[in-house]
């Protein structure tokens, strides 16, 4: 079984009244051994371990949470790579197409405030957990990292927000507290992302495996710089992930990024856990007994397979692999990225790569008849190759690697034990590329380019212009990072809105005639406003 420190824990209950941090009357000055408030419940260090525990939760929800399937997998998604399938549910279907507003439902904003305040809560009192020093300020920086964490995916999807590094509980004023400017909110996450980086170890002992270290801290306080165009800043903590104590790499194989059998590889820097068999309850509630597992193979799988088909990847992303084809005699037609990145049938194009069968020998036909229904409500128009018309469904994070029939459902939980790499090296590579282009160390990106092409399958290449090098990056990312939720938040980085909107437009991008500069951010929801009286909604918005 996985490390339970990313589980659901059983201590909810208990932990309620900490995380509210629950004040005693000084009227009665004795403390209920039987309830759990500060007194009783910073004595040891498995209490202190659960309370940790409970930060993750806000982010890691299987169905609503940032990387839960109803809820941020559809709104990180939300550019030009991925095409969402008609009549499916309002609340994905808005922010797709941009009509979104403060009302559309099904917002992350309080859940990952949740994941604050339980962070706030561990730092404050985890200075009073009689344990060795350096497991508190492991605890600490992991504490500090998550709320960094928390706030990087604020700010990056919401722009101006309050904020929060004490718990409510603690200071009635932070639960009506207005909302920060922006580049504030950035300065606190270069702050907690310092901090876990100044207390936690390079490297966790096995019974520890996938909990934050040193190089995922490094990775986005760099991540964080590039955000915020401080490139020298990036740059230099970027550099130091390339060499010695760090021993990242690039798995040969891409699809080791994406199967269960290969979690915390070399490429893995941030990964969070996922154990189907742990729990046999509800989906995405925080109950102990709630099932633990992966789920986006469910929402990504095809019909036929299992899944609910709620994707499929548009033209522009296939228009975008086919565009450069591998050199003569190699074993692969296309980039090799493209052969996890999507189910096709194969020898449609002439490629040397058998056609795949999966989830009990189903052939791409087979696969591409069942979704038919789905389909029919409209779908992307892929590009012809060599005269024949394409046919795509998206392979990635679904259950391609088991073939059992329905292995994308929801319901075998045994499906469900796929861990999600958050940041792998890869991104490492690409973010350290752009510092160097902005910091005129053209060398430094072409060695970051070259790793990425070579495992690719790409042929050498070489770059006339600081531009030509700039718009090879921009490639490797959309290409690389195909439904991993990276594209918006990168076209949004490197173009000013009338670009963008250009490319959304270009790209025949779903609802890209509504794509409007404000939509650069998602809106604070109505119902925060509502509660939060001191909040103001965003200026753009």
């Amino acid at each position: 079984m996985k490390i339970s420190i990313i589980q659901k824990i059983t201590m909810a209950a208990a932990l309620t009244c900490s995380m509210a941090a629950c004040n005693e009357s000084k009227f009665l000055d004795l403390v209920n051994p039987n309830q759990a408030v500060d007194k009783t419940f910073w004595t040891s260090e498995a209490n202190a371990q659960s309370a940790l525990a409970t930060v993750y939760s806000p982010i890691r929800g299987q169905m609503y949470g940032y990387f839960g399937g109803y809820t941020g997998w559809h709104t990180m998604n939300r550019a030009d790579d991925v095409w969402f399938i008609l009549g499916e549910e309002m609340h994905n279907w808005e922010p797709a197409t941009y009509t979104n507003t403060a009302n559309t439902a099904e917002s992350d904003f309080g859940r990952l405030y949740n994941c604050i305040n339980r962070a706030n809560v561990v730092m404050k009192n985890i200075r009073n957990v009689p344990m060795e020093e350096n497991k508190i300020n492991e605890l600490y920086g992991e504490a500090a990292f998550l709320r960094g964490y928390a706030y990087f995916l604020l700010a990056s999807n919401f722009g101006d927000v309050p904020l929060r590094l004490v718990s409510a509980g603690d200071d009635a004023s932070e639960i009506m507290k207005p909302s920060s400017p922006e580049a504030e909110v950035w300065k606190q996450i270069v702050e907690d992302f310092k901090t876990a980086k100044s207390y936690l170890p390079v490297t966790r002992p096995s019974a520890q495996a996938g909990r934050i270290t040193k190089g995922a801290a490094i990775a986005h306080l760099g991540k964080a710089y590039i955000y915020m165009k401080q490139y020298a800043e990036a740059e230099t903590e970027l550099a130091a992930l390339l060499k010695a104590p760090y021993t990242y790499d690039l798995m040969p194989k891409f699809e080791d990024n994406f199967t269960e059998y290969t979690e915390l590889n070399q490429e893995s820097v941030f990964e969070i856990m996922y154990d189907g068999s742990f729990g046999e309850g509800s989906w995405g509630s925080e109950e102990p007994t709630s099932t633990q597992g992966f789920v986006i193979a469910n929402f990504a799988g095809p019909q036929g397979t299992g899944g609910w088909f709620k994707w499929m990847p548009t033209a522009s992303i296939v228009k975008s692999f086919i565009t450069e084809e591998r050199p003569a005699g190699a074993d692969t037609r296309f980039d090799k990225r493209m052969y996890t990145s999507f189910y096709w049938k194969h020898s449609d194009f002439k490629d040397k790569v058998a056609d795949g069968a999966w989830f009990g020998n189903l052939s791409f036909d087979k696969i591409w008849e069942a979704s038919a229904t789905k389909r029919l409500r409209g779908e992307p128009d892929y590009p012809s190759i060599d005269g024949v018309k394409g046919r795509f469904l998206i392979k990635k994070y679904t259950n391609f690697y088991k073939n059992q029939p329905d292995a994308n459902s929801m319901y075998n939980q045994q499906n469900q034990n796929n861990n999600l790499r958050i940041m792998r090296f890869a991104e490492v590579l690409l973010l350290h590329a752009e510092a160097c282009i902005k910091n005129n160390n053209l060398n430094g990106a072409i060695a970051d380019l070259t790793r990425i092409r070579d495992r690719a399958g790409l042929a050498k290449k070489t770059w006339a212009t600081p531009d030509a090098l700039w718009q090879e990056m921009i490639h490797q990312n959309e290409l690389e990072f195909f439904f991993e939720g990276h594209r918006f938040f990168d076209l949004k980085r490197w173009y000013p809105y009338d670009q963008m909107k250009q490319i959304l437009v270009a790209n025949k991008k779903q609802g890209a005639e509504n794509f409007l500069a404000k939509h650069y951010y998602l809106p604070i929801p109505q119902n925060e406003l509502n509660t939060n009286t001191a909040i103001k909604q965003h200026p753009m918005w």
